[in-house]
């Protein structure tokens, strides 16, 4: 009987001992669900960064430096989102000045080195592309032409170049505010720089015996024809502009305007050639640098650390006629259809006059018969 009482005993001690060990394993089940840090091992630094920060702190410095690269590697050439400007050839820029109600703002990359400065400012113009278009007659492209780049004067990247009515411009200021490129823009809309011809040179210029008080003629010699000097009208409109007010500003076509090329001593080897015309005497820039603010400091104030010469005198009247006929008999000349004309009526004239003569004589020896 004992023995029955203390096997029963025993029995449900280690039932009972089973039991709180069972419940005390669920209670620390529980715990471990709630708080995984207590039994998970925390990584340490170095395991962290070889394995945590790779997969996601490097594949977003990967995908920011991309971002920041994008514009940079291909000036925005590779970028076909919506916002981004068109890249153009130039065929196409040929196309766009063919329509004459477009105006066209020519943004200007390196494509051939890296540029980081490239990437920024086409991010700048981009910033007020939809501005400038919504006006409805001004395009925005860009392009990595060389060949358009050294026509325009373009030596530098990144450069912008406003054509309006085929009059380009150069923007000589920065790219870091996308306004200050668009009031630039705004307010260069005016050609302000005077084509200046055999016809009217004078006429505007009064070089000769100018009147009291009227301003200086800064004029351009160049020649349309080639393209390194053709290269210099878009600087020469931002001198203009900049000298707007204080000295008019004029170019001179030598391809076509003979008279005040050679009343002016041009030398075609000297292009393009500079003249300051101050109270009936010239100067003449002589230094080689041919920027934009050296141009402009000669004009206001270095023109005066020069000798200046006497401005040729005009041509007479009898001289303008004389080449008036000159040019007339060198137009007929050229024209083979004129001069076969002309020939052809020459010798119906010589022809009729002789008949004419002939049968004068012929009359008078009748009457003498």
């Amino acid at each position: 009987m004992r023995v029955s009482l203390l096997l029963a005993s025993s029995l449900f001690l280690v039932f009972f001992l089973s039991s709180s060990f069972v419940a005390h394993a669920k209670k620390n089940n529980k715990n471990v669900k709630v708080s995984v840090s207590d039994d998970v091992p925390v990584p340490s630094p170095s395991t962290t960064k070889k394995s945590h920060q790779p997969s996601a702190s490097s594949g977003g410095k990967k995908e920011s430096a991309k971002k920041k690269e994008e514009p940079t590697r291909a000036g925005g050439k590779h970028r076909d989102d919506d916002n981004s400007i068109d890249d153009v050839d130039e065929d196409k820029i040929d196309e766009i000045l063919r329509d004459a109600s477009k105006n066209l703002v020519i943004f200007f990359y390196d494509g051939r080195a890296q540029c980081p400065s490239c990437g920024e400012a086409l991010s700048e113009v981009e910033e007020i592309d939809d501005d400038i278009e919504a006006t409805g007659y001004v395009q925005v492209v860009k392009t990595d032409d060389r060949s358009v780049a050294r026509e325009l004067g373009v030596t530098t990247f990144p450069s912008l170049v406003y054509y309006r009515r085929k009059n380009p411009i150069t923007y000589d200021g920065d790219f870091k505010d996308s306004e200050t490129v668009l009031r630039w823009l705004r307010s260069h809309e005016e050609v302000v720089t005077w084509d200046l011809t055999d016809d009217t040179f004078e006429y505007r210029t009064d070089s000769h015996s100018p009147d009291e008080g009227t301003l200086d003629w800064f004029v351009m010699f160049y020649d349309s024809e080639d393209n390194g000097c053709n290269s210099f009208v878009p600087i020469w409109e931002t001198v203009a502009h900049k000298l707007r007010g204080l000295v008019h500003v004029g170019k001179v076509d030598t391809n076509v305007n003979d008279d005040v090329t050679e009343r002016f001593h041009i030398d075609e080897k000297d292009c393009p050639t500079f003249l300051l015309l101050h109270r009936g005497k010239m100067y003449r820039y002589k230094d080689t640098a041919k920027d934009i603010r050296s141009l402009v400091n000669f004009a206001l104030y270095k023109f005066k650390e020069l000798r200046g010469h006497r401005v040729p005198n005009p041509p007479t009247a009898l001289e303008h006629l004389y080449e008036f006929t000159k040019e007339k008999i060198h137009d007929m000349m050229d024209d083979n259809q004129t001069l076969s004309v002309v020939a052809v009526g020459g010798l119906i004239v010589i022809v009729a006059i002789t008949l004419i003569v002939k049968a004068y004589r012929i009359k008078q020896e009748k009457k003498n018969e």
